[in-house]
Parts: structure tokens; sequence; C-alpha cells
């Protein structure tokens, strides 16, 4: 392989962004690899700015309306369809989810079985409180979580930047 240089200027100031989100910077650039992959080419449009500026107007505008039945979702379109299984593996890492989204709770929580009994055993906290949805079961390589339903307007924007950076098209 080539030997690539890599500015270390722009390396230690994503290091300090990503830092801010929880995020160690090789997780960043391996997470901007994994989905210049799976889109054959950059990851993001590559528009002229004021194009630019337009879409994320947009996109903010909607990240303050985003309801818990959206994020839901979105969370078990992203599980079943595009998350890599290193990223599923740390939605049910407190410390990552509380880093990440300044949620209380691991975003996944793995289920014994789709049985509805082991579903909603799954869905209760240590105190026997629902978090998670007894609905809506995200399934992939044959285990089935349960997703938090735990967010408040302090989580929205964490979650939307989250889920930039791993939908598909959004």
């Amino acid at each position: 392989m080539k030997s690539t240089k890599i500015d270390p200027q722009l390396i230690e100031k994503a290091t300090s962004i990503f830092a801010e989100l929880g995020l160690p910077i090789e997780h960043a650039i391996n997470v901007f690899l994994a989905k210049s992959i799976q889109a054959k080419g950059f990851p993001f449009s590559v528009a002229l700015e004021n194009e630019v500026e337009a879409q994320e107007a947009s996109h903010s505008s909607i990240q303050h309306h985003i309801s818990n039945a959206e994020i839901t979702e979105a969370i078990h379109d992203l599980v079943e369809h595009a998350l890599p299984l290193s990223e599923i593996e740390n939605l049910t890492q407190l410390i990552y989810c509380r880093n990440t989204f300044g949620l209380s709770f691991p975003v996944l929580k793995l289920a014994k079985s789709p049985r509805p009994e082991d579903i909603r055993s799954a869905a209760k906290d240590a105190k026997e409180r629902n978090r998670y949805s007894t609905t809506k079961v995200a399934q992939r390589d044959k285990k089935n979580y349960v997703i938090c339903t735990q967010w408040t307007d302090r989580h929205r924007k964490a979650f939307c930047r989250w889920q930039a950076i791993f939908s598909r098209d959004i």
C-alpha cells in the first residue's frame, strides 16, 4: 500500500472535535472509510457552499422536531440494514451512549430471544421500569435488540449528528 500523509493540523483539530463527541479519531476515520466504500465515493454530497448551507439549515430545523417514534424507527432501520456490527456493539454500552448522546441508558439492549416475555423482560431497567420499546425490536445476525425510548429534547441534536454519520440517505 502506498504511504499516505495526513495533515497533522487536520488530525489535531479533528481529534478534538471527535473527542467532544466521545469518538476516538481512529473510529471516525474507519466510519468515513466504511461509508465511502458503501457509497462508492464520498459519503456525503459535494455541493457548492450555498447549497450545503441550505441543506444544513433544512436538516437543523428537522432535528428539533424529530419524535421519539422517529428516533426508534431510525435506529431500528440502521441496526437491521446499515450499521457496522462494531457500532451495534457500541450502542449496547452505557459509557458510549452517555458520551455520544447524553443518555442514561444504552441505546440497545440484547434480548434473550424474540419471545414476547423475553422482550418485555429486556425492556425493563434494574428498577423494573420500561425504558425500551417492546413493539419495535431490531434483529441482526440472529440477535434481538430492544431500543431505548428515553429520548428528551436535550438528546435530539446529538442523535441527529450521530444519525448523519451512519444513515444511508438522509
